[in-house]
């Protein structure tokens, strides 16, 4: 039986409020932080299960949304490096501690943004990796994602060095989430992270998403290609902090 107050009811509500405007507006990451922040409340398990859900609402919707701005080139390598790195994160389910695979998460999100501050002066180093790469990255993102909800790092850095036009960015990287998520609902379902008591939860949560994704929407449209990549990268490097922090603070 899951025993929520409200207080609960409001920081998660503004947790998927945050969670819908980052994934619609930015593609950012504010849903790995869902998980570290409502396991104040409830087991870590239990967030991850009701926090699912509702992330399957989100880039569900934004696979409306954005139906005509993905690059299937990308989708095509991404979405079966995801799938191995799902079937690898089932099977270490219990395992694999988090806190390891957060430190990793915030390691490659830094260097990536390292890359690309520092382009001007790396310019050997810091061009446009092959599309092959993608699969890596994205068999990583399928791991992590499906153990703590921080798979969004290693594929966001990934597409933001492809350059890719803004919508384009958050199209193809909202279709590949859409489908790691429902992905995940088998194992979590067989694993019991997922509940009666854990839906009743997320349903309550729920109302948030309309509102999060129409202000993503309009925040999407307002910002420029160049102001968008730079808040994506901004929003890259304190991912990749915040999961390093939290990775270090777990270990030590």
């Amino acid at each position: 039986m899951i025993e929520i107050g409200a207080q609960f009811i409001i920081v998660a509500s503004i947790m998927v409020f945050f969670v819908g405007v980052s994934k619609s507006g930015l593609a950012a990451g504010f849903g790995s932080l869902g998980v570290p922040v409502l396991s104040m409340y409830v087991p870590p398990i239990m967030a991850a299960g009701i926090l699912l859900p509702l992330f399957v609402v989100i880039d569900t919707t934004n696979l409306w949304n954005y139906r005509n701005h993905f690059q299937r080139q990308y989708l095509k390598i991404l979405i079966l490096g995801s799938m191995i790195g799902i079937a690898f994160g089932t099977l270490a389910f219990g395992v694999v501690r988090p806190e390891w695979l957060r430190l990793l998460v915030g390691v490659i999100a830094l260097w990536f943004a390292g890359l690309h501050f520092l382009r001007n002066y790396l310019p050997k180093i810091s061009g446009k990796m092959p599309k092959k790469f993608g699969f890596f990255f994205a068999v990583i993102s399928g791991f992590t994602s499906h153990l703590a909800h921080a798979g969004g790092p290693p594929v966001r850095a990934f597409l933001l060095n492809q350059d890719l036009p803004k919508s384009q960015f958050i199209g193809t990287f909202g279709f590949l989430f859409a489908c790691i998520n429902w992905m995940k609902v088998g194992p979590y379902l067989y694993f019991g992270q997922i509940t009666w008591e854990s839906i009743k939860v997320s349903l309550m949560l729920a109302p948030m998403i309309p509102f999060g994704v129409y202000a993503g929407l309009k925040l999407h449209k307002s910002l420029s290609q160049s102001l968008f990549t730079k808040i994506a990268y901004v929003l890259l490097t304190l991912a990749g902090l915040k999961m390093i922090y939290d990775g270090l603070s777990e270990i030590l």
